[in-house]
């Protein structure tokens, strides 16, 4: 989500709980980045072995791309279901550029869920993944990871998207 976008020379903020940085508080530096996690784009003749590659060579966490709500072929679900019991982190992310996941809507999302697939909401598929590589640099521990990746710690996802908001255009 835009924080703030420049209006003819003005800084205009577009968040309500924008808090400025705290020019007395030290600075904590988390670099470590796994390079373990990875971002999949999900087609209709998607070959499973995909992501089994991703298991079976010790990555840490896969970001699916799904279609519209959070959706990816149930011809997936064996190979996803293996990654998850492997100790893979598996999250969901949307395709469509405005894209809110609502993962309950079908059977097919409903079932992802079932299966441990964690849902991102309308964070961007290349924020979670960046987030997801910075969370596993931090630690090793699956809930731990999971608790992290949903928490909003520079908005990078919203409560609600508003297409207008989001945008700007129709004001």
């Amino acid at each position: 989500m835009p924080v703030a976008k420049l209006e003819e020379g003005t800084l205009a903020l577009l968040v309500e709980d924008y808090e400025r940085r705290d020019r007395n508080r030290r600075l904590t530096l988390s670099p470590n980045f796994s390079e373990k996690v990875a971002l999949v784009k999900f087609y209709p003749s998607m070959d499973p072995g995909i992501l089994e590659w991703y298991v079976d060579n010790g990555f840490k966490g896969i970001v699916l791309e799904g279609t519209g709500l959070g959706h990816v072929g149930s011809f997936l679900f064996p190979s996803i279901k293996k990654a998850i019991e492997n100790d893979l982190i598996v999250a969901m992310t949307s395709q469509c550029i405005w894209g809110r996941l609502s993962m309950e809507v079908y059977y097919t999302g409903r079932d992802l869920l079932a299966l441990g697939v964690v849902p991102l909401e309308d964070m961007l598929a290349e924020t979670a993944l960046v987030k997801l590589m910075w969370i596993l640099g931090q630690t090793k521990d699956v809930g731990e990871a999971k608790k992290l990746l949903l928490t909003n710690i520079a908005h990078e996802f919203s409560p609600r998207t508003v297409y207008e908001e989001a945008t700007g255009y129709g004001r």
